[in-house]
This record gives structure tokens, C-alpha cells and sequence, in this order.
């Protein structure tokens, strides 16, 4: 088989793009260390490069989203499918992977008695981890897949370009807001859009994306989105600078206001250039089968992300006084994945286990 017949039967692209967005889901748990590096290097030189760099560390969800998009808005199932081969599945994986972090964190982390009635109150009313916020809102989405695949299928495309454009808008009012009252108020709460939803907009973006035929991919928009998405950083950047300043407050709940402000911008950009690179270079069978691989295992690092974050610090302890801060947790991180994926791999070859990560 062709390596361009494979890349359209496993769509290559999206598992490049989940190597991606783990990545930076992991560098997002970084603190400090490397995602809120900027809060305490405000007289450094590369500042304005720190915060920059948390600002594009945002786009991991959305990519997730609009992977997930283009894989299943575009496929049919039944009510009872959709209940018990996607739902169930990973009520069953939320389940498994907090317990996995619950006993972790009683035994290593944060010694205490271990108590199932506290297990699963906490199971119920809110996350394990900070990570599993997702899947929480996964098994929302999972649950409006009939109702998304409906719009996606039917919207045209202007309805998407007016998606688009009310989905900006409604983004830009955090900024006029603050501009406007500087914190002390906001627009009318009443005036929301349903498609600002992470789980509907960010879906039906990325099936957008990738409905869209070859020849819509093109280097000079490519360059164009690239140029907005700069722009857009910079701007969170700016705003993120205005307020922390006025403030003087640097603690992650305020200075990350604007951090997603825009990103939807940069998330497009890299879902759209990622296509167009992979239409032209045309990988070889062997990098398709890799990459296939790699992007297999993001799921199962997702799940036990904060183990593999913390079981490798050390790594990052040992750079840090050889190299720069943030090259050093750049390194740790990948190191971090790396660890993620050997053991996803292993835990793959028991065939319970399999079906599930």
C-alpha cells in the first residue's frame, strides 16, 4: 500500500497532531518549572518569550477537540453504539485511571488512608487530577455526537465562516470587558453563544478542516494564518501583561486570563499547516507506521500524565543548572512522553487493557 493510500485510511496527520497537543498537555502541568516560567523571570531578557510560549502551550485541548472532530463527526452510529462502545468505555477508563491516581497518591504522594466512599464522592463531584477535567467534558461530547454530527454534516459553508466569525467575537469581549472596566465588571452573561463550547465550536472545526479538498491547502494561507497567529499571541501576551501589572498579582488564576483568548487563531493554523505539510511531503510507509504508533499512545499518557511528569522531574533538576530553564523542561517533558508511551505500549499487549487506551 501506498504511503498516501495509508495516510487517507488512518488520516497520518491527526496522530502527528495528537503527538503534538500530548506534548504540550504535559508542559501545561509544568508550573513554574516551565508553563509559568515567565511569572517569576519578569526581568529576564526572554520574558516576553516565556509568556509567549504559555500562550501557544494553550492550543493542546483545542487540537484534541478538533482532532476528535474530523475522526468521528464524519461516521454514523446507532443510539446504542454510542452508549455502550463510546460512553461506557471511558465512564470505565475515568473510573480505572483515577483509581490508578488515587492509590499513587495515597501511597506515594500524599500518604493517608485510602476510603472507596471517598474515592468515588470525590469520582462524582469533581476531578482525580487536574487533567481529568477532559474527560468529563469528553463524556459530554460523546453524548452529542448525534446532535454535532447532524450539524456538521448540513452546516454549509457560510454557516461555518459565520461559526467562525461569532465565535471571535464573543472572544473578544473578554478583552473589550477588561479594557472597559478593568475587572470590575463584564457584558451581560445572558449574551452567550452555545458554539463557544470547547466541545461543539472546536469539533466542528477541525471536520471543517479536514473536508476541506487539497487544493484549498496552500502555502500562502498557510503563511497568512501564521501571521494572525502571531498576532493573536501577542495580544494575549499584552493584556495578559496590562492586567498582571495593574494587579501586581502573577498567580496562575489571574495572569492565564487571556491565555485562550485567541488561541483558537494558533490552533486552526497548526491543524491547517500540519495537513498541508503532510498532502505535500508524502511520508514514507515506515514514518506513517511510526507515527501511527506514537499518535496510539497519547491516550494512555494523557491517563497517567501526572505520574510520568513527576517520576521524571529529577531529569529536569539535573539540566537546569547546565542549560536554560525552559530548554531543560523542554527536554524533561519529551522525556516525560517518552516514559508515557513505553509503558502505554506494554499495557497494550494485555488485550483488556488494550480496548480501553
Amino acid at each position: 500500500m501506498r504511503s498516501s493510500e495509508v495516510q487517507k485510511k488512518r488520516k497520518i496527520y491527526i496522530d502527528f497532531l495528537k503527538i503534538i497537543a500530548i506534548y504540550m498537555v504535559l508542559f501545561n502541568h509544568t508550573h513554574e518549572d516551565g508553563f509559568l516560567l515567565f511569572t517569576i523571570a519578569r526581568t529576564s531578557k526572554l520574558y516576553m518569550l516565556y509568556m509567549f510560549n504559555a500562550v501557544l502551550i494553550k492550543i493542546a485541548v483545542p487540537l484534541f477537540f478538533m482532532a476528535s472532530g474530523a475522526l468521528l463527526l464524519g461516521k454514523e452510529e446507532s443510539y446504542r453504539d454510542l452508549l455502550v462502545k463510546r460512553f461506557l468505555k471511558y465512564v470505565i477508563v475515568l473510573t480505572a485511571g483515577s483509581a490508578v491516581v488515587y492509590l499513587y497518591t495515597c501511597l506515594r504522594l500524599e500518604p493517608q488512608e485510602m476510603s472507596i466512599g471517598q474515592f468515588l464522592k470525590k469520582l462524582y463531584t469533581t476531578n482525580m487530577i487536574t487533567a481529568y477535567w477532559y474527560l468529563y467534558v469528553y463524556l459530554a461530547y460523546i453524548l452529542m455526537l448525534p446532535l454535532l454530527r447532524k450539524m456538521a454534516k448540513n452546516m454549509t459553508d457560510a454557516d461555518y465562516k459565520w461559526m467562525f466569525l461569532m465565535f471571535g467575537i464573543m472572544q473578544s469581549l473578554s478583552i473589550i470587558d477588561f479594557l472597559l472596566f478593568k475587572g470590575a465588571a463584564g457584558h451581560n452573561g445572558f449574551f452567550s453563544f452555545f458554539i463557544t463550547v470547547n466541545y461543539v465550536f472546536y469539533p466542528l472545526a477541525g471536520y471543517y478542516i479536514d473536508q476541506k479538498p487539497e487544493k484549498v491547502f496552500t502555502r500562502k494561507k498557510c503563511l497568512v494564518l501564521v501571521a494572525a497567529s502571531i498576532t493573536s499571541i501577542i495580544v494575549s501576551c499584552l493584556m495578559t501583561q496590562y492586567k498582571c501589572t495593574m494587579f501586581d498579582e502573577w498567580a496562575e488564576g489571574i495572569c492565564d486570563t487571556f491565555f485562550e483568548t485567541f488561541i483558537f487563531l494558533p490552533a486552526f493554523t497548526v491543524f491547517y499547516c500540519i495537513k498541508m505539510w503532510f498532502i505535500n511531503i508524502e511520508p514514507s510507509n515506515k514514518a506513517c507506521r511510526v507515527i501511527a504508533v506514537l499518535g496510539g499512545t497519547t491516550f494512555g499518557i494523557y491517563l497517567i500524565e501526572q505520574i510520568c511528569r513527576l517520576e521524571t522531574r529529577q531529569i529536569f533538576i539535573w539540566l537546569r543548572p547546565y542549560i536554560h530553564t525552559l530548554p531543560a523542561c523542554w527536554i524533561w517533558i519529551l522525556l516525560a512522553c517518552m516514559f508515557g508511551a513505553v509503558i502505554t505500549l506494554i499495557l497494550k499487549q494485555i488485550p483488556v487493557v488494550k480496548k480501553f487506551i
